[in-house]
């Protein structure tokens, strides 16, 4: 039997700060282009919180960083009414489809729920059935910095 998967905050396990950073900046620097390794790792020890926003979840086993779930209060410039985002949803390729990153959005969302949020948003490049799959609803389709995304909403008071 393995050691079991768990679920934190980064601000508790902030060694995997810079595991964590490369992962985003290789997964997703296109969308911020000019941004740096060293600015990404900046911005994610600075979110690091406990059930506030910002705030940045981990999955992990042992001392192996597995996936991400981010806070936000924004995340997209050119829709800076809409707040909070979910952001930085990121599992590792070698430990996808085995629940991961369903559960860290489950926890985000619980933890906005907590928090009093009504409406959680997130945009996506190319993940929109999975979130559909885990109750998020369309809000449109528009193109950012460059990427046709889809932006969706979570009714966290339903």
């Amino acid at each position: 039997m393995g050691t079991p998967v768990q679920i934190g905050y980064l601000a508790d396990h902030q060694e995997f700060i810079p595991t964590l950073a490369q992962w985003h900046h290789r997964e997703w620097a296109y969308l911020r282009p000019g941004d740096s390794l060293e600015a990404r790792t900046a911005r994610l020890r600075g979110s690091c919180g406990h059930r506030e926003i910002p705030t940045v979840i981990v999955s992990f086993t042992g001392g192996t960083l597995l996936g991400s779930a981010m806070l936000l209060a924004h995340d997209m410039d050119t829709r800076m009414e809409l707040s909070p985002w979910l952001a930085g949803v990121f599992v590792a390729p070698d430990h996808r489809r085995h629940g991961i990153g369903a559960a860290l959005v489950r926890r985000a969302v619980d933890d906005a729920t907590a928090l009093g949020v009504q409406r959680l948003y997130l945009y996506t490049p190319g993940t929109e059935l999975f979130y559909s799959c885990l109750g998020w609803s369309l809000v449109e389709r528009t193109r950012y910095r460059g990427t046709d995304v889809v932006v969706m909403s979570y009714d966290c008071a339903a």
